[in-house]
């Protein structure tokens, strides 16, 4: 099915709203049961414009999901407290945090908050605590391609250890 300019604007404002592909192509294909994803995947493979843009509705939906975790943990939410004969109404609210999230912005954000275990590549491979700090800096892409490496010279030195 043919992605018109309004299917791929309404894909791309959702796919920035909330990240979901597949939310976002049934949003964007009411009349489709399966909404259409390969359609809008397809254009992405073709299309470099689409493919950019289609990265920065999900750099946008990355925002808004981390400005969620710091309101959530910093700045609290109030949470109504009910009383009352059957505690039918709100007679006040506190105000409650998230330390779960606090603590996950910390390992994100401050090196030193991160559990420093090793890279699981399948064999007897590991890396030191500040090799795994180097890594974080990489982008997902060049991590991955780290560890492709590292399994593969794991996988040649168990092959070689076993002749």
């Amino acid at each position: 099915m043919r992605v018109t300019p309004k299917r791929r604007q309404t894909f791309l404002a959702e796919l920035a709203e909330h990240g979901i592909v597949a939310r976002a192509a049934r949003m964007a294909s009411p009349h489709s049961a399966d909404g259409c994803t390969v359609s809008f995947r397809d254009l992405r493979r073709r299309d470099i414009e689409f493919a950019r843009l289609w990265d920065e509705a999900l750099e946008q939906s990355r925002a808004r999901v981390e400005h969620e975790l710091h309101r959530r943990a910093v700045e609290g939410w109030e949470e109504p407290i009910y009383g009352g004969k059957h505690k039918e109404r709100i007679v006040g609210t506190v105000r409650r945090y998230s330390d779960r999230l606090l603590e996950l912005r910390a390992k994100a954000l401050l090196p030193e908050y991160r559990e420093h275990s090793k890279l699981d590549l399948g064999g007897r491979m590991s890396l030191r605590p500040e090799t795994m700090d180097s890594l974080a800096e990489l982008t997902r892409e060049e991590r991955e391609q780290v560890r492709d490496l590292l399994q593969s010279i794991a996988a040649r030195e168990e092959r070689e250890a076993a002749q």
